[in-house]
């Protein structure tokens, strides 16, 4: 997991970035169409336990944001979780919604950090065992692409609470960033 979120920063740095100067994906007016993935697997040996837990998981969270001013965003999307513990799989679908501060523009690169919150619910398509999701903040960099697009990497934190157990994850996450309709600057 570490490498390949690695490989993948390394591969956004490197990206021919032909952002023009005059012109800012993240302004006043600008709509943003982000779909973000993250995975994770783990193997978990207990003491006294003679076997080995597996458990894999890959989000999928597709959002969309509205810039409010040149600075601050507004966001909300879908979650679609596949979880498999065990060999056992479960699909979970919900909603998060949340507020973006990105930076000044540095080169090539805006950072940003967000928090938001949302709810997963864990029996699937039937929207059954609720869960919430909040707080979640995360920061990170977009590394622009052309004047109309981004390469994200980010690195959060998730608290996910169904009223039985409580999960705190780290998480990271690479997404593109679409800006179709943006303010010219």
């Amino acid at each position: 997991m570490n490498r390949l979120f690695l490989s993948l920063a390394a591969a956004a740095m490197l990206l021919p970035a032909a952002a023009h100067a005059g012109r800012s994906q993240v302004a006043q007016g600008s709509f943003e169409i982000s779909p973000t993935v993250t995975y994770s697997h783990e193997n978990l040996k207990r003491e006294g336990y003679g076997g080995v837990d597996n458990f894999t998981r890959l989000d999928f969270t597709p959002s969309v944001g509205y810039c409010v001013s040149d600075h601050y965003e507004v966001t909300g999307g879908m979650i679609l979780r596949h979880e498999s513990i065990n060999g056992t799989s479960d699909t979970a679908l919900g909603a998060v919604a949340g507020l973006t501060y990105n930076f000044n523009r540095s080169g090539t690169m805006i950072p940003f950090a967000s928090a938001g919150f949302g709810v997963l619910f864990n029996g699937g398509f039937d929207f059954s065992e609720p869960a919430v999701l909040a707080p979640t903040l995360a920061a990170g960099v977009r590394v622009l692409a052309g004047d109309t697009g981004s390469v994200n990497l980010n690195l959060g934190y998730q608290r996910e609470s169904n009223g039985e157990m409580r999960q705190n994850r780290i998480v990271a996450g690479v997404g593109v960033s679409l800006f179709p309709w943006h303010k010219k600057g």
